[in-house]
């Protein structure tokens, strides 16, 4: 066996080897685990990693009881390449960005995605994960779902864990549960966003973020960042938390009384996303009421919600389809080398529109 790769990944392709040659033929029974760890000289741990991913990949099948046998499929089993991809909402918003990216690179590279979506709610979550772990998926890429609460589905992640199914989370992870992640670095985003409207002489600056996902209180974080920085004092009247579920009815038109009198004592707004930035925005016109002379606003992810109305958006960038590239790129990584945990933190930027203006007076 060679010794410049890893060793599971040699006794993988010696097995390979030996059924493209036909010494081993479909339906044969391989070597025990016990057997193959003596003859290389390596622990059965490694053995059962090989085994484990050969099986996976349709090469090989075990029958409780029996043993391990070649497959009865087509030798190349890779053909059938999957990647799940699981994200909160598909369709609209920066989503379909993000899972063009993936698709790009994972196409490119002899793979197809089976999408699953999750609409933020731990019940679809654990729907996505089961038809998953039901299906000959290569890889998992997952946005996390509420990443700010504790999860009640880390077992079916566990799972995959399990089967050596690499798992790669999208906009933050689990607290306590040890898995790779690609994400925006959203505490740059919220100080940036913040500083913007302090630099424009702003000293009264509200906030609105998310509770339930991790996103909102790295946002927060660094709308307190700047404010410290700058020795401006934060006040709990000037920060407005809502979570999935209470979405619709805290933004509607008919809550637009609440949401004025949440702003009446603030000169700016670093709001969480465009999709709440754009029913404040309304809410505001509504009742005469001018952006950026009565309220400058600066939202996040650069969507195209933020040039969807006549008030053009000042945001901070998400990266959106070059995180999909990203994450696929990594995701083919963690297939082919198999160990490790990756942390990749992608850089925000500002776009300046004009939702923002200088402080009034």
């Amino acid at each position: 066996m060679e010794q410049d790769k890893p060793k599971y990944r040699q006794l993988k392709e010696y097995l390979i080897n030996l059924i493209e040659s036909n010494e081993l033929t479909r339906g044969y029974k391989i070597p025990s685990e016990n057997e193959l760890a003596e003859k290389f000289h390596i622990s059965r741990h490694t053995v059962r990693r090989a085994i484990s991913e050969l099986v996976n990949e349709g090469v090989l099948i075990t029958t409780q009881g029996r043993g391990t046998f070649v497959s009865n499929c087509p030798k190349n089993g890779r053909q059938n390449l999957i990647i799940g991809v699981i994200t909160t909402y598909i369709g609209d918003y920066i989503f379909p960005s993000i899972i063009r990216g993936i698709d790009q690179v994972l196409s490119e590279n002899g793979y197809s995605i089976a999408l699953g979506c999750t609409n933020n709610k731990f019940d679809k979550e654990r729907q996505c994960l089961e038809n998953f772990l039901n299906q000959d998926i290569k890889g998992l890429i997952a946005e996390t779902t509420k990443s700010a609460l504790p999860n009640p589905n880390l077992e079916l992640y566990d799972e995959f864990s399990k089967r050596n199914i690499p798992i790669l989370f999208m906009h933050g992870s689990y607290r306590g549960y040890s898995a790779s992640s690609i994400y925006e670095d959203d505490v740059e985003a919220g100080y940036l966003a913040t500083r913007h409207l302090i630099e424009l002489g702003h000293r009264k600056i509200a906030g609105i973020f998310k509770i339930d996902d991790i996103q909102g209180h790295a946002r927060y974080e660094g709308y307190f960042k700047a404010h410290k920085e700058s020795g401006i004092s934060l006040s709990d009247k000037r920060v407005l938390w809502f979570d999935t579920d209470d979405l619709q009815y805290k933004f509607s038109r008919q809550a637009g009384d609440m949401i004025m009198e949440f702003l009446n004592d603030s000169t700016s707004l670093v709001c969480y996303n465009e999709q709440i930035s754009l029913k404040v925005i309304d809410i505001i016109r509504e009742r005469g009421l001018s952006i950026p002379e009565r309220l400058s606003l600066v939202s996040f992810d650069d969507s195209e919600l933020a040039v969807a109305s006549e008030v053009k958006m000042t945001t901070v960038a998400h990266p959106k389809e070059k995180l999909g590239i990203e994450a696929a790129k990594l995701m083919l990584k963690m297939i082919e080398e198999g160990d490790g945990i990756y942390k990749i933190k992608m850089a925000p930027g500002l776009v300046v529109r004009n939702s923002t203006g200088p402080a009034a007076g």
